[in-house]
């Protein structure tokens, strides 16, 4: 019944289209985003993004957009990229000890934590953990392996964090994000709730 109501209601829409496009009311060049020739490209490009081209340290701290988000990057990353594993920039100002003195965001403690689950896989391509066959991955608790340095699956911050582009979006966006306390806007809460729900030993 729900399938024949959706059938129904996209051909009433393809054939108010054809009837809009058939009567002339409807140009080629209004139809998608781009407002441009859909026979061609010339001409046609995308707007060019404007990066904030603040410095390290003179930018203002983004709000994040739902909780434990990744904070988006609010100043220029020029001369920071790429990441390795043996060369990251990020480092030197958002490592804890260093944070608060230069007034950068500081990496959370879950970026100091290895979730790994301890099993293994055998020669038939099973997952043990603790001698016994797990079926689903996520049948297994998350365990927090605290380190003392930052976590090596971590090293490429530019993984998740991004730098926040100065332009117009197409669609607008009406999404107003919820936090659950005032501090999540600003602090990541991750290894508190991370089972939060999960009731499996």
């Amino acid at each position: 019944m729900k399938i024949n109501k959706t059938l129904t209601s996209l051909l009433s829409l393809v054939a108010i289209a054809s009837l809009a496009y058939a009567s002339g009311t409807v140009s080629e060049e209004s139809l998608g985003l781009r407002k441009t020739n859909l026979y061609s490209e010339n001409g046609t490009s995308p707007e060019q993004a404007k990066f904030d081209a603040a410095a390290p340290g003179a930018a203002k701290t983004l709000q994040r957009a739902y909780d434990n988000a990744p904070p988006l990057i609010p100043h220029s990353v020029e001369g920071l990229l790429p990441i390795t594993a043996k060369n990251n920039a990020c480092l030197g100002c958002h490592m804890p000890a260093a944070a608060k003195g230069v007034g950068a965001t500081p990496i959370p403690p879950s970026h100091f934590v290895d979730f790994r689950p301890a099993t293994k896989v055998d020669k038939k391509g099973d997952i043990i953990k603790d001698g016994k066959v797990i079926k689903n991955t996520s049948d297994v608790k998350v365990v927090e392996h605290k380190q003392k340095t930052l976590y090596q699956g971590r090293y490429n911050c530019s993984q998740c964090h991004v730098p926040q582009a100065n332009i117009k979006p197409l669609v607008k966006n009406n999404f107003k994000p919820d936090y659950q306390s005032a501090s999540a806007k600003k602090k990541s809460n991750l290894l508190d709730v991370l089972n939060a729900g999960v009731n499996i030993k």
